[in-house]
This record gives structure tokens, C-alpha cells and sequence, in this order.
């Protein structure tokens, strides 16, 4: 009787086990292939600021003053990239708590791809404190110059969207 039962018992986990491994196209794999089709989906419009907007991203107001190429290069730097731009922006807090300043700009490129910081003569690093203002000076690295998107955006707010600026740098 009881090899019976061990013989059932076995069958019956290998049976359950088996039953785990199998495979279909609507297994939890982490994720969707995605296929290029040659018909685009039509994308959200997105609304793009310009030079000398001011546009206000919670209690921090941004207005982009400059963007343009620059012939800067930091002899410290390890990255060497083709371009180099030069983005100038002024940040005023409104807040009642110090605000960050310098790391609060991301730059896309051409082909979409997110830039890398570039550091250029009397980038801005630093922290302003509330009711406050300052021009800031940062760089990014490119292999292309066209169409830039800068998206700015507080880094202690986590909350609101980044206000997107367009500029075209040649």
C-alpha cells in the first residue's frame, strides 16, 4: 500500500511540476517585443518652448537664455566628443527650500539619445537658496549637431513634468 501511494504521490509532483515549464507566447517573460512596422503611430503632440521663454515647473521658474556651439574643450576631461554645446538658463526658486542648480537640465540629441554632461569654462554647480536667482552654464557632449531638446526640471521635485525647450544648433 505504500509504494501505492509513493508511486501516486510522485506522478502527481512531477505531473504539477511539468506543468510549470510549459512555454506559450503569453508567459510572463518581463516584457513586449517590439516590431518596427514601416506605419508610425501617431505620437502625442508635445508642446516645445524656445529661447527666452519662461516657463514655471513647480516652485522653480526656468527661462533658457543661450544654446549654441562652443569651441570650449576641458583639457580634464576624458570624453571627447565631436561638439560640444553650451546651454545657459536662468533659474529662479521659488520655494522655501534650497534648490540645486546645474544638474537640472537634460539634453537629447539629433538621434534622440540622451547627452552627457560636458563641463565647460565656469559650469554651474551650486545651490540657490529660496526666493533666489542665477544664470547657471552647463555642457553637453555631441557626436551631431540639428534639433536639441533640453527638459528641465527641479531634481528635489519628483512630482511635476520637465518643462521641453527646442533649440537647433548648426
Amino acid at each position: 500500500m505504500n509504494k501505492k501511494l509513493l508511486v501516486m504521490t510522485t506522478t502527481i509532483l512531477a505531473a504539477v511540476s511539468l506543468t510549470g515549464c510549459s512555454s506559450s507566447n503569453n508567459d510572463t517573460q518581463g516584457g513586449t517585443k517590439v516590431t518596427k512596422s514601416s506605419k508610425k503611430k501617431a505620437q502625442p503632440k508635445i508642446k516645445f518652448y524656445k529661447k527666452g521663454d519662461t516657463v514655471k515647473v513647480g516652485k522653480v521658474e526656468y527661462t533658457l537664455k543661450s544654446a549654441a556651439k562652443t569651441s570650449e574643450r576641458n583639457e580634464f576631461e576624458d570624453s571627447k566628443p565631436k561638439n560640444v554645446i553650451k546651454i545657459v538658463y536662468h533659474v529662479k526658486n521659488d520655494s522655501k527650500k534650497d534648490l540645486p542648480i546645474g544638474s537640472d537640465v537634460d539634453a537629447y540629441g539629433p538621434d534622440n539619445s540622451k547627452l552627457k554632461d560636458y563641463p565647460v569654462n565656469d559650469t554651474t554647480l551650486d545651490s540657490i537658496a529660496p526666493g533666489k536667482e542665477a544664470d547657471v552654464i552647463t555642457g553637453f557632449g555631441t557626436k551631431k549637431l540639428g534639433s536639441f531638446e533640453l527638459h528641465f526640471k527641479p531634481l528635489t521635485d519628483f512630482d511635476s513634468k520637465s518643462a521641453k525647450f527646442k533649440v537647433n544648433i548648426k
